[in-house]
Protein backbone atom coordinates (compact mmCIF):
# COMPACT_ATOMS: atom_id res chain seq x y z
CA UNK A 1 0.00 0.00 0.00
CA UNK A 2 1.11 3.84 -0.84
CA UNK A 3 1.68 5.51 1.99
CA UNK A 4 -0.07 8.52 2.01
CA UNK A 5 2.92 11.24 2.17
CA UNK A 6 4.41 9.54 -0.93
CA UNK A 7 1.05 10.36 -3.10
CA UNK A 8 1.11 13.80 -2.33
CA UNK A 9 4.90 13.72 -3.32
CA UNK A 10 3.80 11.98 -6.37
CA UNK A 11 1.07 14.14 -7.25
CA UNK A 12 3.61 17.29 -6.95
CA UNK A 13 5.90 16.31 -9.54
CA UNK A 14 3.14 17.84 -12.74
CA UNK A 15 2.89 21.29 -10.32
CA UNK A 16 6.86 21.10 -9.66
CA UNK A 17 7.58 21.13 -13.53
CA UNK A 18 5.27 23.50 -14.21
CA UNK A 19 6.44 25.95 -11.70
CA UNK A 20 10.34 24.91 -12.56
CA UNK A 21 9.51 26.10 -16.46
CA UNK A 22 7.97 29.30 -15.24
CA UNK A 23 11.19 30.10 -13.80
CA UNK A 24 13.57 28.82 -15.94
CA UNK A 25 11.55 30.54 -18.69
CA UNK A 26 12.30 34.02 -16.71
CA UNK A 27 15.65 33.52 -15.26
CA UNK A 28 19.09 32.18 -16.41
CA UNK A 29 19.93 28.68 -14.84
CA UNK A 30 22.24 29.91 -12.50
CA UNK A 31 19.61 32.39 -10.88
CA UNK A 32 17.28 30.14 -10.31
CA UNK A 33 16.06 28.97 -6.76
CA UNK A 34 14.29 25.71 -5.69
CA UNK A 35 13.37 27.12 -3.01
CA UNK A 36 11.29 29.62 -5.28
CA UNK A 37 10.24 26.47 -7.05
CA UNK A 38 8.82 24.60 -4.49
CA UNK A 39 6.99 27.62 -2.51
CA UNK A 40 4.94 27.96 -5.94
CA UNK A 41 4.08 24.61 -5.37
CA UNK A 42 3.97 24.67 -1.49
CA UNK A 43 5.01 21.53 -1.43
CA UNK A 44 8.39 20.43 0.85
CA UNK A 45 11.73 20.16 -0.80
CA UNK A 46 11.64 16.43 0.28
CA UNK A 47 8.66 16.03 -1.84
CA UNK A 48 10.70 17.71 -5.19
CA UNK A 49 13.47 15.08 -4.30
CA UNK A 50 11.18 12.35 -4.43
CA UNK A 51 10.95 13.26 -7.85
CA UNK A 52 13.99 15.55 -8.86
CA UNK A 53 17.42 14.75 -7.40
CA UNK A 54 19.05 17.97 -8.68
CA UNK A 55 18.12 20.99 -10.18
CA UNK A 56 19.59 19.34 -13.54
CA UNK A 57 17.15 16.57 -13.11
CA UNK A 58 14.08 18.86 -12.77
CA UNK A 59 15.68 21.36 -15.76
CA UNK A 60 15.77 18.03 -17.64
CA UNK A 61 11.73 17.21 -17.46
CA UNK A 62 11.40 20.52 -18.70
CA UNK A 63 13.28 20.16 -21.25
CA UNK A 64 11.30 16.81 -22.40
CA UNK A 65 7.91 18.00 -21.68
CA UNK A 66 8.53 21.15 -23.44
CA UNK A 67 9.47 18.76 -26.16
CA UNK A 68 6.48 16.58 -26.59
CA UNK A 69 4.58 20.03 -26.38
CA UNK A 70 6.21 21.55 -29.13
CA UNK A 71 6.16 18.17 -31.30
CA UNK A 72 2.43 18.17 -30.83
CA UNK A 73 2.08 21.93 -31.69
CA UNK A 74 4.15 21.24 -35.02
CA UNK A 75 1.46 18.18 -36.19
CA UNK A 76 -1.23 20.89 -36.68
CA UNK A 77 1.40 22.85 -38.81
CA UNK A 78 2.44 19.41 -40.93
CA UNK A 79 -1.97 19.09 -41.11
CA UNK A 80 -2.85 21.82 -42.75
CA UNK A 81 -1.13 20.39 -46.19
CA UNK A 82 0.90 23.39 -47.11
CA UNK A 83 3.56 23.50 -49.57
CA UNK A 84 7.17 22.15 -48.03
CA UNK A 85 8.85 25.42 -48.01
CA UNK A 86 5.27 26.78 -46.61
CA UNK A 87 5.52 24.50 -44.07
CA UNK A 88 9.12 25.46 -43.24
CA UNK A 89 7.81 29.11 -42.74
CA UNK A 90 4.81 28.09 -40.75
CA UNK A 91 6.66 25.85 -38.20
CA UNK A 92 9.72 28.90 -37.49
CA UNK A 93 6.56 31.22 -36.74
CA UNK A 94 4.97 28.59 -34.74
CA UNK A 95 7.78 27.99 -32.68
CA UNK A 96 8.35 32.18 -32.56
CA UNK A 97 4.50 32.42 -31.07
CA UNK A 98 4.89 29.61 -28.76
CA UNK A 99 8.49 31.34 -27.43
CA UNK A 100 7.10 34.43 -26.98
CA UNK A 101 4.01 33.43 -25.05
CA UNK A 102 4.35 30.46 -23.69
CA UNK A 103 7.11 29.14 -20.41
CA UNK A 104 6.90 25.96 -21.72
CA UNK A 105 8.89 26.80 -25.09
CA UNK A 106 10.84 29.48 -23.75
CA UNK A 107 12.38 27.76 -20.92
CA UNK A 108 12.84 24.51 -23.13
CA UNK A 109 14.95 26.81 -25.56
CA UNK A 110 16.71 28.57 -22.38
CA UNK A 111 17.39 25.11 -21.08
CA UNK A 112 19.09 23.84 -24.14
CA UNK A 113 21.49 26.35 -24.44
CA UNK A 114 22.54 25.94 -20.49
CA UNK A 115 22.53 22.90 -19.61
CA UNK A 116 22.02 20.73 -22.87
CA UNK A 117 26.13 20.76 -23.66
CA UNK A 118 26.65 19.12 -20.26
CA UNK A 119 25.31 15.25 -21.94
CA UNK A 120 24.75 16.50 -25.41
CA UNK A 121 21.33 16.87 -24.89
CA UNK A 122 21.24 20.10 -27.07
CA UNK A 123 22.69 18.72 -29.80
CA UNK A 124 20.63 14.93 -30.02
CA UNK A 125 17.58 17.82 -29.99
CA UNK A 126 19.22 19.77 -32.65
CA UNK A 127 19.95 16.71 -34.98
CA UNK A 128 16.42 15.38 -34.48
CA UNK A 129 14.99 18.89 -35.34
CA UNK A 130 17.59 19.87 -38.62
CA UNK A 131 16.40 15.85 -39.82
CA UNK A 132 12.85 17.21 -39.67
CA UNK A 133 13.45 20.28 -41.28
CA UNK A 134 15.41 18.82 -43.69
CA UNK A 135 13.22 16.06 -44.85
CA UNK A 136 10.36 18.90 -45.68
CA UNK A 137 12.94 21.17 -47.27
CA UNK A 138 14.00 17.82 -49.63
CA UNK A 139 9.98 17.95 -50.26
CA UNK A 140 10.42 21.84 -51.11
CA UNK A 141 12.56 20.64 -53.43
CA UNK A 142 10.88 18.38 -55.52
CA UNK A 143 7.93 20.95 -55.67
CA UNK A 144 10.53 24.09 -57.43
CA UNK A 145 10.91 26.33 -54.31
CA UNK A 146 13.92 24.94 -52.91
CA UNK A 147 17.29 24.39 -55.10
CA UNK A 148 18.30 21.39 -57.06
CA UNK A 149 21.28 22.49 -56.09
CA UNK A 150 20.79 23.22 -52.27
CA UNK A 151 21.41 19.88 -49.57
CA UNK A 152 18.28 19.77 -47.86
CA UNK A 153 20.48 19.21 -44.43
CA UNK A 154 22.16 22.55 -45.29
CA UNK A 155 19.19 24.19 -45.47
CA UNK A 156 17.62 22.77 -42.61
CA UNK A 157 20.70 23.32 -40.45
CA UNK A 158 20.45 27.03 -41.57
CA UNK A 159 17.09 27.72 -40.29
CA UNK A 160 18.08 26.43 -36.97
CA UNK A 161 20.62 28.37 -37.01
CA UNK A 162 18.91 31.26 -37.47
CA UNK A 163 16.31 30.89 -34.85
CA UNK A 164 18.82 30.11 -32.02
CA UNK A 165 20.79 33.39 -33.23
CA UNK A 166 17.92 35.33 -33.08
CA UNK A 167 16.82 34.94 -29.27
CA UNK A 168 20.06 35.90 -28.84
CA UNK A 169 19.89 39.23 -30.66
CA UNK A 170 16.65 40.15 -30.59
CA UNK A 171 14.29 40.48 -28.13
CA UNK A 172 11.40 38.26 -27.43
CA UNK A 173 9.61 39.94 -24.32
CA UNK A 174 9.56 42.62 -27.74
CA UNK A 175 7.18 40.82 -29.79
CA UNK A 176 6.84 44.29 -31.69
CA UNK A 177 10.49 43.81 -32.58
CA UNK A 178 11.14 39.32 -32.52
CA UNK A 179 8.43 38.93 -34.89
CA UNK A 180 9.67 42.06 -37.50
CA UNK A 181 13.40 40.42 -37.16
CA UNK A 182 12.16 37.12 -37.97
CA UNK A 183 10.39 38.51 -41.34
CA UNK A 184 13.78 40.19 -41.84
CA UNK A 185 15.87 37.20 -41.46
CA UNK A 186 13.47 35.35 -43.58
CA UNK A 187 13.81 37.10 -46.61
CA UNK A 188 17.79 37.64 -46.38
CA UNK A 189 17.96 33.88 -46.46
CA UNK A 190 15.66 33.13 -49.20
CA UNK A 191 17.84 34.02 -51.73
CA UNK A 192 20.42 31.75 -51.11
CA UNK A 193 17.79 28.25 -51.42
CA UNK A 194 14.60 29.62 -52.98
CA UNK A 195 13.69 29.85 -56.44
CA UNK A 196 14.40 32.81 -58.09
CA UNK A 197 11.18 32.83 -59.63
CA UNK A 198 9.17 31.78 -56.33
CA UNK A 199 10.91 34.67 -54.07
CA UNK A 200 7.82 37.11 -54.89
CA UNK A 201 5.43 35.07 -53.35
CA UNK A 202 7.53 33.86 -50.65
CA UNK A 203 8.30 37.17 -49.47
CA UNK A 204 4.35 38.14 -49.41
CA UNK A 205 3.81 35.22 -47.59
CA UNK A 206 6.22 35.50 -45.03
CA UNK A 207 4.84 38.85 -44.50
CA UNK A 208 1.17 37.75 -44.40
CA UNK A 209 2.73 35.48 -41.26
CA UNK A 210 4.42 37.69 -39.86
CA UNK A 211 0.64 40.02 -39.45
CA UNK A 212 -0.85 36.54 -38.24
CA UNK A 213 2.03 35.88 -35.61
CA UNK A 214 1.32 39.52 -34.18
CA UNK A 215 -2.08 39.67 -34.07
CA UNK A 216 -1.96 35.99 -32.18
CA UNK A 217 0.51 37.11 -29.77
CA UNK A 218 -1.67 40.26 -28.94
CA UNK A 219 -4.09 38.36 -27.78
CA UNK A 220 -2.20 36.34 -25.58
CA UNK A 221 -3.16 37.37 -21.99
CA UNK A 222 -0.26 39.55 -20.49
CA UNK A 223 1.91 37.42 -17.76
CA UNK A 224 0.92 37.45 -14.33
Amino acid sequence: MTHPTERRADSARGPLVRAAAQQFAHKPYSLVNLDDVVAAVEVSRGAMYFHFPSKQALACAVIEEADKLGREAAVGVLANKLSGLETLIDLSYLIAVLDIGEDWTRAGLNLLGSIGRADELEATTLREVISALAQIARRAATEGDVSQERNPEDVAQLLVSMYIGLRHTSDLDKPEQFLPDLEKAWILLLPGFANPERMRYFSQFIRRRTAVASGKVSSQPNPA
